[in-house]
């Protein structure tokens, strides 16, 4: 939803301050670009690039105290001010004119509410408590600071987005096409979120319909201003899948090349077998969907094995770990080697192997095998705050990082599952079988 307008106003009536030093010189003073003049108790301001001649100090904070923006753009322009000043100025006068309709649309407070708990029928809301047509009437007000700023300023080149933010991802598109995706992206998003309000928590099935419809006619309305190499561009950056992927990406810290192969396989699977349905389950999947969905995940793992090499498949698993990536926050955070991670988290492969030989071994007896898995144990949490040291590594043992040691301190043998995350065990002296 976009961000009410009072929160730009409090903005610009910050700003407002510097009116003082950038436009009304004191008395007496020279500008950068001329004397002052008097008449009276009239300071003149010194026409500048924007200026069409002289306005005086009396002329300013008149159209300032009045209620006609238009006055104001014209004086300001004249004093010389860069248009992003008058815009701001200007923008600020606006919104005056709709602050009292603004606030009357907000919630009363209630003396009588109980202060150690909300009304349970706002919590899901969007809004703070706003009834329909108090949510249509701020969309309506919302809608008209908006088209009078563009009549009387002109639409605002430098602002592609709120505040002039701009989404970089969007950047291969035309400034009119990213307009025109942000107004769709808005209404739909004022669409959705009034229905969202409307469930209080409790999804219905025709709430689910209505839901996976507003999505439906979104992405047609995207797709109709896009060109076919412009709707790729999108998905690779916007799409449902892109906004998974990206971070998984992070931690990988993948190449754009690596993103390139990777994104279409992982498209391919979401599009099947997407179950990060926003807008409830799929009531028509088969019986056999999740058994499917195992054995086409496990072809897409092989098929990104296949598009970026061993190794670097290797290092994707072990990005995606729980375990590796809170070794990677403590080295962040104690000012470690990048290094670091990898070096720790590598020792499970020595350890698991040292472990198994010590389980396999015919000539060690049942409680020396005990003893030898708690010692490898001990040595390898001594190894780990040798690295990270004392407080980063109790820290990290507390919030089970290598969980699994505590089962080969326990006499143990772990087996880490295909892929690399989760781990089973086995006791390293069974019993013998009758």
């Amino acid at each position: 939803m976009k961000a009410l307008p009072l929160l730009l106003a409090a903005s610009l009536v910050a700003n407002a301050a510097l009116i003082t030093t950038v436009v009304i010189r004191p008395l007496g003073k020279s500008t950068a670009t001329g004397g002052t003049s008097h008449s009276g108790s009239k300071t003149s301001i010194a026409t500048t690039r924007h200026g069409t001649g002289n306005v005086t100090t009396d002329d300013l904070i008149a159209a300032l105290n009045s209620n006609d923006p238009e006055a104001l753009r014209d004086i300001l322009r004249a004093a010389g001010l860069s248009d992003d000043m008058v815009r701001s100025f200007v923008q600020m006068r606006i919104w005056k004119r709709y602050e009292d309709r603004f606030k009357a649309l907000q919630p009363k407070p209630d003396p009588n509410k109980p202060w150690w708990k909300d009304d349970p029928r706002q919590q899901n809301g969007w809004f703070g408590g706003m009834t329909k047509a108090q949510r249509e009437e701020m969309r309506k007000l919302q809608r008209e600071v908006k088209d009078e700023s563009e009549r009387i300023l002109g639409p605002d080149k430098n602002n592609n987005g709120f505040g002039g933010w701009q989404d970089p991802r969007l950047s291969f598109l035309p400034a009119g096409k990213r307009k025109q995706l942000q107004d769709i992206q808005q209404d739909y998003g004022e669409l959705i979120s009034e229905v969202q309000q409307n469930m209080q928590g409790f999804q219905l099935p025709s709430d689910r319909e209505k839901l996976r419809y507003l999505q439906a006619e979104q992405k047609r309305d995207l797709e109709a201003i896009m060109s076919p190499e412009e709707r790729q561009s999108y998905d690779l950056r916007m799409s449902q899948t892109a906004q998974n992927l990206r971070w998984q990406m992070t931690r990988f810290d993948a190449t754009e090349e690596e993103y390139m192969k990777i994104f279409p396989l992982q498209k391919a699977f979401d599009d099947q077998y997407n179950v990060n349905d926003l807008y409830g389950g799929n009531p028509d999947r088969s019986p056999d969907f999740w058994k499917q969905r195992q054995e086409a995940d496990k072809q897409l793992k092989e098929q990104m094995r296949a598009a970026i090499g061993e190794d670097r498949y290797k290092d994707y698993l072990r990005s995606q770990d729980n375990d590796y990536q809170q070794l990677q926050a403590a080295a962040r955070r104690m000012e470690l080697p990048p290094e670091t991670a990898t070096r720790i988290y590598d020792l499970r492969d020595n350890v698991v192997t040292s472990a198994k030989q010590i389980a396999d071994n015919p000539n060690i007896a049942a409680d020396q095998k005990k003893q030898a898995l708690a010692t490898l144990a001990d040595s390898t949490r001594d190894q780990v705050k040798a690295a990270l040291g004392q407080e980063a590594a109790d820290a990290y043992f507390k919030n089970n990082g290598m969980g699994w040691l505590k089962e080969i301190a326990k006499g143990n043998v772990v087996t880490f599952n295909e892929g690399g995350n989760g781990w089973s065990t086995s006791s390293a002296t069974p019993p013998k079988k009758k």
